[in-house]
């Protein structure tokens, strides 16, 4: 009894069947930090792949599920990271060149004024075309889109009314604004 006390078995490395034996778990805390299905899944999934090519780094010095977990902590924050990032018309319509976001020159198109009464009528035809879309947005997307970028609020006073995280938040306006991207593509180019 002593002697296994003062020399502990050998450590061996958690096998693949192990490690995805925990993935309901990592995708009900997945689903409670991401509250996206597919997002949490990806990052779960991620975070597998990354777990089962590095079993050699697990030590054994905690709990196979924790460090399962703290691996998809950082898929999650790899997750908002890339989602974050703007869609823009470059990605979509071939390039612009001043790096100006064109969706956010289409939503700036709502303030601008002309003499020019053919350039006021594109404008308005321009501003009709984005107002249907927006409207067109699903409730979460559109929310999101009009409370920061039209309404220009803070993200944090965002996450307070919609009682949403700010991860959620960015994942959200990302999507509105991939989704007019594509859907004004005709109008940016």
């Amino acid at each position: 009894m002593i002697a296994s006390a003062l020399f502990p078995a050998p450590f061996m490395l958690p096998s693949p069947s192990e490690l995805i034996a925990h993935r309901s778990a990592m995708l009900r805390f997945a689903r409670r930090k991401i509250r996206d299905e597919d997002l949490a899944e990806d990052a779960v999934q991620d975070a597998l792949v990354a777990a089962l090519a590095n079993r050699t780094s697990f030590q054994g010095q905690s709990a196979l599920r924790t460090w399962l977990i703290g691996i998809l902590n950082h898929k999650i924050q790899d997750t908002f990271r890339r989602e974050s990032r703007y869609v823009s018309a470059a990605d979509t319509a071939g390039g612009d060149e001043s790096g100006d976001d064109s969706l956010d020159r289409l939503v700036r198109i709502q303030v601008t004024t002309s003499d020019d009464p053919a350039h006021q009528v594109a404008n308005a035809r321009l501003r009709e075309a984005l107002r249907v879309e927006i409207d067109a947005l699903p409730p979460t997307l559109r929310d999101v889109f009009v409370m920061q970028v039209l309404e220009g609020l803070e993200t944090a006073e965002v996450c307070r009314r919609l009682k949403i995280t700010e991860a959620n938040c960015w994942v959200r306006l990302h999507r509105a604004r991939k989704r007019l991207t594509e859907r004004m593509r005709d109008h940016l180019v």
